[in-house]
């Protein structure tokens, strides 16, 4: 990874971590996502129209960018979906590490599908990332904590956070090409086109109606974390024109951190060696994926 990518990452994996932390504490519900990408898709209009290419990109659009929007919206609700439920069950602290797990499986759909190659050193330190969020996620070294499954009340939380992770691998890889298309800023105005119509026929399956209660509760809180969102996602996509995807998406895994860090001390929950092990081992296995070629 080049310096600057790095960089854009870990200025990224703050905000990202701090979104997160902030939907922890309020309890978002999905209704409230639905106004935040909406609003993702205002605050992009003006680059649109700056740039003289409203409405002309929209209507004609490059090769096949509409069926990658379509695509990366469909898997980025799910990962909104699955994230938001995990956290009305599990600590800020353990779901959010699972849930930026995401460089196991994009190692694997990077390879398959559009041919990425990683060096020995990049490999070291994917697999050292993924161990050190292991790590995080246990309540110690016995046996017997080493299952997720075996605590019954954290299951659901450690499955939606997992299938969470898995979403984000693939949108990752989705994603990394569409930026190749069009300007990252462009892409990712159609994104949050994308999620905004995903997000609504989820919400319309469901029968939600308390969209506009929602708004008039929340306005302040809706406003700020799309900035926060978009921002975040924006740098990560800027990073992924410079280097490989598999690579990007390992590193901004440096938000477990920070988000582990403010799961312990702003609310309070429970800090184990466990975590501080595991915050070692992603550290070093950062600095690898930071040294790769």
């Amino acid at each position: 990874m080049t310096p600057l990518s790095i960089l854009l990452v870990l200025i990224s994996a703050l905000i990202h971590s701090s979104w997160n932390f902030f939907t922890k504490r309020g309890n978002f519900s999905i209704e409230f996502f639905f106004w935040v990408f909406l609003w993702g898709i205002l605050l992009y209009l003006p680059f649109f129209i700056g740039f003289s290419v409203f409405p002309s990109l929209f209507l004609a659009p490059p090769g096949k960018l509409w069926w990658l929007v379509i695509l990366s919206g469909f898997f980025e609700t799910i990962y909104f979906i699955c994230l938001i439920q995990a956290y009305h069950g599990g600590d800020l602290s353990l779901v959010y590490p699972i849930s930026r797990s995401a460089p196991l499986f994009t190692q694997f759909w990077a390879i398959v599908l559009i041919g990425e190659t990683l060096s020995p050193l990049g490999i070291s330190g994917i697999g050292l990332v993924l161990i050190g969020l292991y790590f995080i996620s246990l309540k110690g070294f016995h046996l017997k904590h080493m299952i997720p499954g075996s605590h019954p009340s954290l299951s659901r939380s450690y499955l939606l956070a997992l299938l969470a992770a898995i979403a984000s691998s693939i949108y990752s890889v989705i994603d990394k090409v569409g930026v190749q298309m069009v300007h990252p800023i462009f892409y990712l105005w159609f994104i949050n086109l994308s999620m905004t119509i995903h997000t609504g026929i989820y919400l319309a399956i469901r029968k939600q109606n308390a969209l506009w209660k929602v708004w008039s509760e929340s306005k302040k809180e809706i406003l700020w974390i799309s900035l926060l969102q978009n921002g975040a996602y924006f740098l990560v996509l800027m990073a992924m024109t410079m280097s490989k995807v598999s690579y990007v998406v390992a590193f901004r895994q440096v938000g477990a951190l920070f988000g582990a860090l403010m799961g312990m001390v702003f609310l309070k929950e429970k800090s184990r060696i466990t975590r501080l092990v595991g915050v070692t081992l992603m550290t070093i296995g950062l600095l690898l994926i930071g040294l790769a070629k």
